[in-house]
């Protein structure tokens, strides 16, 4: 995870690419033991987390937020420092945490994953679809349970940058040995969330993509249709 130093060497990229970005993110807070196994862990991402708060609100721009084991508190910061438009993706928090945010005007995203877990079928029934946006987050969060090991590469980025050698080759043989599959979510895999939610939501396939791609429009109007 980052920590404060990181992101005083990347804040002037996002003052010259100002004009051609559509969002700040991934941004947010990780709060689970292998990214937070400390109090100064989490210190330090809410401190980097709200200076890029900071930065999307000097640049006008939505946030795309990562909340995990941490939802209500993402959601309280946000508000907090005046964060009026942001993505909470593959969201996975309790649904009052939801509704606060739903009350802030935020939206929630969610993945392929959500069709093999419905637990999170009630979180996905209360937020109104007006608040709901698709995503794959490939090639992780597919319809396989277990990350695949090149997945695992391809997100090291995710993990406390304090992890050593050794703890970072027991997580590589952990998913290793759990891989069942080695099929990678893709893009294409969106029409499976889509499908899902439609399912949950007792409404059409065809209405979740319409209202899903106008919220994201909405969100961040500096897409290109």
């Amino acid at each position: 995870m980052s920590v404060p130093q990181d992101l005083e060497v990347a804040l002037p990229q996002f003052y010259k690419l100002r004009e051609r970005l559509v969002a700040i993110g991934e941004v947010g807070l990780d709060f689970t033991p292998w990214c937070a196994p400390t109090q100064q862990d989490r210190d330090d991402q809410m401190c980097v987390f709200i200076k890029q708060l900071h930065v999307a609100k000097e640049l006008d721009l939505p946030v795309n937020v990562h909340s995990r084991s941490a939802a209500k508190v993402t959601i309280q910061t946000m508000r907090e420092h005046g964060i009026s438009r942001a993505l909470l993706h593959n969201f996975a928090g309790k649904p009052s945490a939801a509704l606060e945010g739903v009350k802030a005007g935020y939206l929630f995203s969610f993945p392929p994953a959500v069709c093999r877990n419905q637990q999170r079928d009630k979180l996905i029934k209360q937020i109104p679809l007006e608040h709901i946006c698709l995503e794959t987050d490939s090639p992780a969060l597919g319809l396989d349970k277990h990350v695949s090991f090149n997945c695992l590469k391809s997100h090291r980025g995710h993990f406390n940058t304090a992890a050593s050698p050794l703890q970072m080759f027991v997580f590589s043989l952990f998913f290793m040995f759990f891989s069942v599959s080695q099929v990678r979510n893709e893009p294409r895999d969106i029409v499976l969330c889509c499908r899902y939610i439609a399912d949950v939501k007792g409404v059409s396939p065809q209405t979740v993509r319409l209202v899903s791609a106008q919220n994201a429009h909405r969100l961040f109007p500096k897409l290109k249709r």
